[in-house]
């Protein structure tokens, strides 16, 4: 009698673990798979959502290309080339020192757009493992873990960024992502706790739960791969903002040393000439509003892509 209850609940809890396999993994990646089928169709029926995206592309090809097909020599000093209006030789432009401003823009789009990529990036890591383990795990470390971070919303953003920069002691690269990151993160794990404190109630979690599956892999497997379209969302959300704030620390003088040059830093310099060389300031502010606005438009044309009841419930 006791061996037969022992092999019953063996099958019981083989079942169980078959059924939350399927249902978390195997039949979860193919609702995924045509989720994903259908978003495409959908965002390429998106005639704005294309345009944006065909206009992020187009930055990403001038700043990485622009650079190895010119002539010009970005760093090289000819004083008797200063302030040049644009031109065909010199399309947007020299600078005081007779730099061209085509490519020092491309150039300067590398080091904005790279920050800019890199901070969201860490942002993403560092938000979504903190707002999963805090929708996921529950109770009082939930709680000490938001009310956490509703003390960090009220620190203000930008001052947030300096402080961290000041700590530092020194600007470049590295330390601009890592203040951009800690001024950052705060959004994208509140709306990952979330999404995970409504995922983690459908069945084929509770099934995992209940064959003794750990925690780590109920989260890593099972509640994760489903947030993949709200994290593709955000990262297009999120790198409008970050490219942004290193501008504006940059115009202020916080930014990447010279003779290097982000477009936060163009636009510093630019600013001092804008009255009798307007180009210099318009160029990189229209450089950050085109990145800003085409990437806004993708995430609301994935937005509307991945989730086409949000449009209709809003």
């Amino acid at each position: 009698m006791v061996q037969r209850l022992r092999d019953r609940r063996a099958g019981f809890e083989e079942t169980l673990l078959r059924t939350a396999e399927e249902s978390g993994w195997e039949a979860g990646t193919l609702r995924r798979a045509s989720l994903y089928r259908d978003a495409i169709h959908r965002f390429t029926r998106n005639r704005a959502a294309i345009v944006a995206a065909i206009a992020f592309s187009i930055i990403f090809v001038y700043v990485w290309i622009t650079p190895w097909l010119s002539s010009q020599d970005p760093y090289a000093l000819d004083f008797s080339k200063a302030y040049l209006s644009p031109s065909w030789d010199h399309p947007f432009g020299t600078d005081q020192f007779g730099r061209d401003l085509f490519v020092r823009t491309a150039l300067g789009g590398r080091v904005s757009i790279g920050i800019g990529f890199a901070a969201t990036i860490a942002i993403m890591g560092v938000g979504i493992l903190y707002g999963a383990l805090s929708g996921f795990l529950g109770g009082w470390i939930d709680n000490a873990l938001m009310r956490f971070l509703d003390a960090l919303y009220g620190l203000p953003y930008l001052p947030f960024a300096i402080i961290t920069l000041a700590i530092f002691g020194t600007v470049n690269f590295w330390t601009m992502i890592v203040a951009l990151t800690i001024a950052s993160w705060f959004t994208t794990a509140r709306v990952m706790r979330g999404q995970i404190i409504t995922l983690k109630e459908n069945d084929y979690v509770r099934a995992a739960h209940a064959v003794g599956a750990r925690w780590h892999r109920v989260l890593f497997r099972h509640l994760l791969p489903n947030t993949l379209g709200v994290i593709i969302i955000f990262v297009f959300l999120e790198l409008p903002g970050v490219v942004l704030g290193e501008a504006f620390l940059s115009f202020i003088g916080l930014g990447i040393n010279p003779p290097k040059a982000s477009w936060g830093t163009l636009a510093q310099e630019g600013y001092g000439e804008y009255q009798a060389h307007p180009y210099m300031i318009i160029i990189p502010s229209l450089a950050i509003a085109w990145l800003i606005l085409s990437a806004f438009f993708v995430a609301d044309g994935l937005r509307d892509a991945l989730d086409p009841q949000a449009r209709k419930n809003f």
